[in-house]
């Protein structure tokens, strides 16, 4: 019997036990069915993430903490998948009833989980969130969560970490776009312990200020553990933001290099523009925004919101106060709404990225995926909605 046989018959069956799953529990799967029996005994558990255990919240700076997390291995659990450095996940939490998501990358290596089955998140406080400083003021040591499995293309080359390798690396970070060069750094570090192969990696990390560098101590003790990897790192209020003259002083033969940019939009924005001024390749630039990515305008000042299933657009002014629902309707876009006045909740949609300020509650939303309402929610800057 052909392999393509096998597939389709295995994809019939898959069908078959769905359907029987749907006419008796009008769930997909029977463990759907039992969930709410399942949760009586194991707290958080669900059929589309994984739990996971908090064993540590550690303050790294005065806006910065980092949740050291253990995904649960018990017998009705299902085993988180192994990830790459550099990949983030999705960070599940209910507050006051409602199910909310956030992104957050992992900032702790491969080895570190495969070592002590831990994986940490360090996360920045939105000072205007509703989600980062609950976070730190609500959960603690013992308290479950649910995580997603690992996502994202933004890892360190395969070559690199399986033997020796030319591949040469500029890593740019801005603030909390550090973290997860950390998780490819101490990555790289369990490999050169091993004596696999050398390294020749080169990270500009930029800070607000010389007392906000995070990890500075792990980082510097990185450098002097691995041949080969060079940590430059600039304080933006006095050095200023990335630069040809930077690259030029700090690593001069930054055209050999593969680039990984991650921090605040504004300078992924710059750092791409730098590059691309020195004529370094796209194909060698790889980039991950920590909040909204940014879309090309010409007025600084201004936003754009992007209807992203209906491949549609407009800009939204600062100075103007329309909602994400009247933007829509002038779009031709007819999206479900009632009341208006955020009382039904019929409009409510999935913001992918962005900052949205509720005209009800007057609360800045967090930049990342959450259920908004359009009829009460105003873009601040650039927005992504899945309609």
């Amino acid at each position: 019997m052909s392999a393509s046989t096998n597939a389709s018959e295995n994809g019939l069956k898959q069908q078959g036990w769905t359907w029987f799953s749907q006419a008796l529990t009008q769930h997909d799967t029977f463990s759907g069915y039992f969930q709410p029996l399942i949760q009586m005994l194991l707290p958080q558990w669900t059929t589309d993430a994984y739990r996971a255990q908090i064993v540590d919240v550690r303050d790294e700076m005065s806006d910065m903490y980092s949740l050291v997390l253990k995904p649960q291995t018990g017998l009705l659990d299902r085993i988180w998948p192994e990830f790459k450095a550099g990949q983030f996940i999705e960070l599940m939490v209910e507050k006051e009833g409602r199910r909310t998501l956030r992104c957050f990358s992992i900032s702790s290596s491969p080895a570190y989980y495969e070592k002590t089955g831990l994986i940490e998140l360090s996360i920045r406080i939105q000072q205007k969130g509703r989600i980062t400083p609950w976070i730190r003021q609500q959960l603690t040591i013992g308290s479950l969560v649910n995580i997603s499995e690992a996502q994202g293309q933004f890892v360190l080359p395969e070559s690199l970490l399986q033997g020796p390798s030319s591949e040469k690396l500029l890593l740019i970070a801005g603030g909390s776009g550090i973290t997860p060069f950390r998780s490819m750094l101490q990555q790289v570090h369990s490999q050169h312990l091993k004596g696999s192969h050398a390294l020749d990696i080169h990270l500009l990390y930029y800070s607000r200020d010389a007392q906000q560098v995070l990890f500075q101590q792990e980082f510097e003790q990185l450098e002097k553990d691995c041949a080969g990897l060079t940590i430059s790192f600039l304080d933006s209020e006095s050095d200023g933001f990335i630069c040809s003259d930077h690259l030029q002083a700090y690593c001069s033969d930054y055209y050999q290099r593969t680039a990984f940019i991650c921090g605040p939009s504004p300078m992924i924005q710059q750092a791409r523009k730098v590059l691309a001024e020195l004529e370094v390749a796209k194909d060698k630039i790889y980039f991950e925004f920590f909040g909204a990515a940014p879309l090309e305008i010409e007025n600084s000042e201004q936003g754009v919101v992007l209807f992203q299933a209906s491949d549609k657009s407009i800009v939204s002014e600062k100075d103007k106060t329309n909602t994400l629902l009247e933007q829509a309707e002038q779009q031709g876009l007819s999206p479900v709404s009632g009341c208006r006045i955020g009382v039904c909740h019929q409009c409510i949609c999935k913001k992918k990225s962005g900052v949205v300020f509720n005209t009800r509650t007057q609360e800045y939303s967090d930049t990342g995926s959450e259920e908004i309402q359009l009829c009460i929610s105003v873009a601040q800057g650039d927005v992504v909605l899945d309609l």
